[in-house]
């Protein structure tokens, strides 16, 4: 998908060099690019603030990268993604909540259960199906909850099944 940059680029970037970093920023634009589109909608308008945190992620990153660990793009990618998830969850709205019982059987339950119910919710939720509910709830989509987590679709999707069916069961029993 993307190329790796010169390593010696790399170097003169880490030292200052304004061309390089310029060059640098030109050969990641399609990784970051990419973080940026499984995480929103490129016709969303963060996907532009999400581009932005990539690339200071990018500048921030520079001076730390250490050539012994491994490729700039794998470190790149890792900082990259992680300066947009943290812009993402720094920026969530609040979401007015609706009264549960509208909704028992629409099957959004994740749009309002964490704020309504409280944090008793998690209780029977094993790790793996805590992990995939954060991911969606920050995503809003199994697809990207999946791409976020590096997952096959499958998997996140039956962790979310498991989900809403544990959590439709103890709204049955408390209403």
């Amino acid at each position: 998908m993307w190329e790796e940059t010169d390593p010696g680029l790399v170097q003169r970037g880490k030292l200052g060099d304004e061309k390089a970093l310029s060059r640098i920023l030109l050969d990641y634009t399609p990784l970051l690019r990419y973080i940026a589109g499984s995480l929103v909608e490129p016709s969303r308008p963060d996907y532009d603030d999400l581009l932005q945190e990539g690339y200071l992620a990018l500048i921030n990153s520079l001076p730390r990268y250490d050539e012994k660990r491994g490729k700039f793009s794998s470190f790149l990618f890792s900082c990259a993604r992680n300066g947009m998830i943290s812009f993402l969850r720094s920026n969530r709205k609040e979401k007015r909540i609706p009264f549960p019982e509208d909704l028992i059987d629409k099957g959004n339950f994740f749009d309002f259960l964490p704020a309504w119910y409280g944090e008793d919710i998690f209780d029977n939720l094993t790790c793996l199906e805590t992990v995939v509910l954060d991911a969606f709830m920050e995503t809003g989509s199994i697809s990207r909850a999946a791409c976020l987590l590096g997952w096959p679709r499958k998997k996140a999707d039956n962790a979310i099944q498991r989900i809403r069916k544990k959590l439709r069961a103890k709204l049955e029993h408390e209403i």
